[in-house]
């Protein structure tokens, strides 16, 4: 760790092929990151899917006390890699990227959090991964001591946090398969077709999928080049498999076809 934070502070050495630098924000605004007016929890649209879904009436207003909503502006961060852990977030609105940045500033994304996924993973009580809002995001901030007096007490949020937290190691699982063997063309359409399996789909077959990020973010997650991103999308528009209405729209036209080609089955 500390020679990682070392070589953050070095110059970087010589390299002949083009590197994307990322630098972190020492903090952030108080306007960009703060505590806002709580709303009651059976109201909430992500409760349905959060780590606290199982909680009866009388358990949830006793946990709600101990929780704290904060409103994310774009670009900012809920915490970062090598801070003292002392919070779980689960994620009620917007979108979360996970991030590592590596001593020459590449930086790799390992996931993305959307309503109702849980944030806050560490070791010895510092946080792995940077936690950065794709775009305005909404969380709740729930003290550790509190999640692990919840889960050892209520065997509802228990299971909940066994089945995150498995749900969790299988798409690591797959990102690292993506990561390691698929081709560019493989790896843009499974994205895709994974980005698809929450959108409502037309009467003629087609899903519009809303892209929060920019090239750049679904560059650093596939382990792609943002000219390559670019150069696939437009593979598969002329393929007939996508439409790009905008830079953060895509229309799915053929589901099939972009699943076999996901799963390398053509």
């Amino acid at each position: 760790m500390f020679d990682t934070l070392k070589a953050r502070n070095s110059p970087t050495a010589k390299c002949n092929a083009q590197i994307l630098r990322f630098e972190r924000q020492e903090k952030n605004t108080v306007s960009d990151r703060y505590i806002m007016p709580g709303s009651p929890c059976s109201s909430c649209s992500a409760r349905s899917k959060a780590i606290c879904a199982g909680l009866s009436d009388d358990e949830m207003d006793g946990f709600s006390r101990n929780i704290r909503t904060r409103l994310i502006k774009a670009g900012n961060s809920i915490y970062r890699e090598f801070e003292k852990a002392n919070y779980f977030y689960t994620v009620v609105s917007g979108e979360i990227r996970l991030a590592n940045l590596l001593g020459d500033g590449r930086r790799q994304l390992t996931a993305f959090k959307s309503a109702g996924d849980l944030l806050g993973e560490h070791n010895g009580g510092i946080y792995q991964s940077d936690a950065e809002a794709v775009c305005d995001a909404v969380v709740c901030q729930i003290p550790i001591k509190i999640l692990e007096k919840y889960t050892n007490e209520v065997p509802a949020m228990r299971v909940t946090l066994n089945t995150k937290m498995q749900n969790e190691l299988c798409d690591l699982r797959h990102h690292a398969i993506l990561l390691g063997r698929k081709t560019p063309i493989e790896k843009i359409a499974t994205f895709l077709t994974a980005r698809s399996e929450n959108c409502e789909w037309s009467d003629d077959d087609k899903a519009e999928v809303v892209l929060t990020m920019g090239r750049s973010d679904i560059a650093d997650f596939l382990g792609l080049t943002i000219e390559t991103v670019s150069r696939t999308i437009t593979k598969l528009k002329n393929m007939g498999l996508l439409l790009v209405p905008t830079s953060h729209s895509i229309v799915i036209t053929d589901q099939a076809c972009l699943k076999r080609l996901a799963e390398n089955e053509q």
